[in-house]
């Protein structure tokens, strides 16, 4: 799931709030989260 979110997010068609929802559904992690982002994750 990590590859495909962080591939979405790269090429601008996944959303950071879209993001975050899959961390809260443990998706990915919040350290995977700040991995593709750059962002600490904050519920």
């Amino acid at each position: 799931m990590y590859n495909t979110l962080k591939r979405l997010y790269d090429t601008g068609r996944l959303p950071v709030v879209n993001l975050k929802n899959a961390v809260t559904l443990s998706w990915i992690t919040a350290e995977q989260y700040q991995q593709i982002t750059g962002e600490t994750y904050s519920a």
